[in-house]
Formats: C-alpha cells, sequence, structure tokens
C-alpha cells in the first residue's frame, strides 16, 4: 500500500513536470526519457550492497568480486533500456465519436526502425485500461481503452509509457498527452417519440420506429448525397453508367417536423436517450427531421451530416453551447 502511494506520487509529480504542450508527431529522445530503478531493481541494489558489506566485514575477495559482477550489469541495463524507448515516433490517431456505454480506445500511431521490447501505456487519469506489447514494431498502435457511461467530450488525458527491458532492473519511461478527446453520444433509449408540425408546436403527430413512413410519390432524379441510404440510389442510372443518381420523392411527412424536447416526458437524461434513438431511426429511413432542444433548433434535413450534427446536439447539451 506504502509502494503504490509513493507511486502514484512520483506519477502526479512527473505528470505536473511533463504536462507541457506537445506538437505530433514526437519523436522521443533524451530529454523525454526518465529512468528510475524498479522495485526488483532496489532489491538487486541493496543485496549488492549487503554482499559488499559482508566482504569488507570478513576480508573475503570471493564476495566482494561478485558484488563488482552484479554492479557491472547495472550500466548496460540502463544504457539497453533507454536505447529500447529512443528515437520512437509518436503520432495520435483520430479517434470515432462513441455511444455512451460503448468502447473508447484511444490510439497512439508508433513509427520505429526496429523493433521495441516489453513496452507498456497506462494512462495518468483513473478509468483507463492500460496495454501491455511484448513486441513492438513500426506502423503498430498502441493505446489505452475508456468505457464511458456519460455523455459529453471524453479526453484522454496524459499517457505514461514505460519499459524494463531487459532485466526489469531499470525502468525508463515517458510522458505523453497529445490532449486527445472525443465525443460520447447519448445512450439510445427504445421509446416512442414525438414529430411537431413547427418549432414551436408542442406537438401534433405521434410516431415511433414503425411510424416513420418512408417516401410516397416519385418526382424524379437529383445527384446522390453523401449518407443517403442505398434504398434511395437509382441502381438503373447507375448500370447504364449515368453516374451516381439518387431518386427523388414526394415525402409524406412535412419537412417542417421536428423532434421536439418538450414534447417528451421523463427527466432530462431519459428524453435524451429517447430523442437519440429518434435521431437514429429517422436517419436509417431517411426521413427529413429537425431537431428542437432547450433554445436551439436544428432545422430539418436528412442525411448523415444531418445525423452527425442531431446527435452532437444532443450530446453537449447542458454541458456546453451547441
Amino acid at each position: 500500500m506504502a509502494l503504490e502511494k509513493l507511486r502514484k506520487y512520483i506519477y502526479d509529480r512527473l505528470n505536473r513536470y511533463m504536462h507541457r504542450p506537445m506538437t505530433p508527431p514526437l519523436t522521443v529522445g533524451y530529454d523525454q526519457i526518465r529512468i528510475y530503478p524498479t522495485a526488483v531493481g532496489f532489491a538487486y541494489l541493496g543485496i549488492a550492497g549487503l554482499l559488499f558489506l559482508l566482504g569488507i566485514n570478513y576480508q573475503n575477495n570471493l564476495i566482494i568480486i561478485i558484488c563488482c559482477l552484479m554492479l557491472s550489469v547495472v550500466p548496460y541495463v540502463i544504457l539497453d533500456t533507454y536505447k529500447n524507448m529512443n528515437g520512437i515516433v509518436l503520432e495520435p490517431v483520430e479517434t470515432e465519436n462513441r455511444f455512451a456505454g460503448q468502447s473508447v480506445r484511444f490510439s497512439l500511431h508508433v513509427a520505429s526502425d526496429r523493433q521495441r521490447f516489453a513496452v507498456k501505456i497506462a494512462p495518468m487519469n483513473e478509468g483507463g485500461i492500460s496495454e501491455f506489447h511484448d513486441t513492438l514494431s513500426g506502423g503498430d498502435d498502441i493505446g489505452i481503452i475508456f468505457h464511458p457511461q456519460k455523455r459529453g467530450w471524453l479526453e484522454s488525458g496524459a499517457y505514461i509509457i514505460t519499459t524494463t527491458y531487459p532485466f526489469g532492473l531499470i525502468c525508463s519511461h515517458i510522458v505523453i498527452d497529445f490532449h486527445q478527446k472525443t465525443l460520447i453520444y447519448p445512450r439510445p433509449l427504445t421509446g416512442n417519440f414525438h414529430l411537431s408540425e413547427h418549432a414551436s408546436s408542442t406537438g401534433s403527430k405521434v410516431a415511433s420506429s414503425s411510424d416513420a413512413k418512408g417516401m410516397d410519390e416519385l418526382s424524379g432524379l437529383r445527384p446522390y448525397r453523401e449518407g443517403e441510404p442505398p434504398s434511395l440510389i437509382a441502381w438503373k442510372q447507375l448500370a447504364m453508367n449515368r453516374g451516381l443518381m439518387s431518386k427523388d420523392f414526394t415525402a409524406t411527412v412535412d419537412d417542417s417536423n421536428y423532434l421536439d424536447f418538450d414534447t417528451l416526458s421523463g427527466d432530462a437524461e431519459t428524453r435524451i436517450s429517447v430523442m437519440t434513438y429518434a435521431v437514429l431511426q429517422l436517419s436509417s429511413a431517411g426521413q427529413t427531421f429537425g431537431v428542437k432542444i432547450g433554445g436551439a433548433v436544428i432545422e430539418p434535413d436528412h442525411g448523415e451530416e444531418h445525423k452527425t450534427k442531431a446527435l452532437t446536439a444532443l450530446a453537449l447539451w447542458g454541458n456546453e453551447k451547441i
């Protein structure tokens, strides 16, 4: 317990010391690497010191020679441990947005001209899961995993990357903080949701996933928009080498339909979760809709970009300005 407290204290001090802006890609050098003995290393040095005292006290040259042999290994271990960390190039990998309850992995891409051994990456903040790599080559990714349960921004915090190669006597480590973060969307909650014809109304139409109807009559063709469902693609036009076109229908639902936070029942988080479910269902059906939550209004639209905009508004509501 005392050793764990001492270790946490050292890590906190190092975190404050090393916490400074870092511009990726970062090439690890002597100014980032810190070296100190591990618990096994302290025990090894303690045994060597004890042998030295015994050899001096009993005037036994053999014991003194063994002590000198033990100590002669230490400089080589320090050098190998340092070389195992020196020269690694680290660059943050973009993290995809996730829903609350899903796993999120903050990753660093590693570039190296040779293999590295026994490398561990751990979060300085609580809540992350460490990773250990027996061998690490150029092109590999290392990272930590979080299991967020709340919506909003999730920050990775600083990482501590350590290695005790080759004998576990000496540890070299670096502290990295690229200020990575990702947006956590609300957890979807199945339920009925309401569509209001105007952003200011209290709701005049009730819908569920089965009520999210498709389209009515074909009115023509238009250029394909990224994120539209495959059911809207004019496959015959594509087969005739006329390019990627989408079918344009007359919608059965008015374009002024909104998902309105005020029309739902339950506490705030329950409403947001139901609205998240509604956004996913309506977007999957290719339906045009808007979102009204608090004082923020997202105008009716459809497609992947609109879905992302709506989910972002729901994720940040109450946490910061949308």
